[in-house]
């Protein structure tokens, strides 16, 4: 973050006119006609003079630029929160559903839906997923520069960086809804559809398994943690054991499908 007060050679309490008359005495040093190797320097006069001069500009900078000093200030034992950048895939969630034998064995059916209710981990929505309050900064831990490790002094070998607890950046105000986690935990209801085929095309392959089917639906599980990949579902599909084995009848004993699971995009 460029510290505007530097560029212009102010303290930070400067008043507009102190700010106007450092501004023209710079500006006319690193003009590019006067200093054409330095223009950097010019352009960022300018867009020091127009944020100091404007007063909501001023303000914003001024809490963003006292954050960012702060940050920077922060060691190893000091009290701060670990700004989550490593990813982590969210997990999956696991629930039954049973099925009546009427819907089961209706012709005319061949789609069959269900509404659950269910709790999940779902992004914060204040924070989206962030895990720190909206507007305020972030930065590199000072500590292991945004690797995550950091070397031990006695063993010299890389560890886990103390300051950042291995996520590489840093943040002072966490949010207030997830705590600083990203996520929260909700209740939701979902629907699901499933064929009537798939259904019916499982059973138990050694007889202990109630005649259950395992169905997964792709990323309809926990949402994963600061961009990480959501989790999915499994469904474990419960069928009446006596309707399952009077449709899988064949010749004279009963004809079990093995088990098997099915991914559903």
């Amino acid at each position: 973050m460029k510290d505007y007060y530097s560029i212009l050679e102010i303290q930070e309490n400067a008043g507009e006119t102190l700010i106007k008359s450092q501004y023209k005495r710079l500006a006319s040093v690193y003009h590019p006609d006067k200093n054409p190797n330095n223009a950097d320097k010019f352009l960022d006069l300018n867009e020091a003079y127009r944020t100091l001069m404007n007063r909501a500009l001023r303000e914003s900078y001024d809490k963003d630029f006292k954050e960012f000093n702060n940050l920077k200030k922060y060691r190893s034992g000091d009290k701060i929160i670990p700004y989550r950048t490593r990813l982590r895939d969210g997990g999956n969630v696991n629930i039954e559903i049973d099925f009546t034998g009427d819907v089961i064995n209706s012709k005319d059916v061949q789609f069959i839906t269900k509404t659950i209710q269910l709790q999940r981990y779902v992004k914060c929505p204040d924070c989206g997923g962030e895990g720190r309050e909206r507007g305020t900064l972030k930065a590199v831990c000072p500590q292991c520069n945004g690797s995550g490790t950091a070397k031990n002094h006695s063993t010299k070998i890389n560890e886990v960086c103390q300051n950042c607890n291995g996520y590489g950046d840093i943040f002072l105000y966490k949010c207030k809804i997830c705590n600083g986690m990203g996520r929260i935990k909700a209740s939701e209801e979902i629907t699901l559809e499933f064929k009537k085929d798939d259904i019916l095309n499982s059973g138990a392959a050694n007889g202990n398994d109630n005649g259950n089917k395992i169905i997964i639906f792709s990323g309809r599980g926990d949402d994963g943690v600061f961009g990480g990949k959501n989790g999915d579902m499994t469904v474990s599909v419960k069928i009446d054991d006596d309707i399952l084995n009077k449709i899988n009848n064949r010749g004279n004993g009963f004809f079990i499908k093995r088990l098997f699971s099915k991914k559903i995009k």
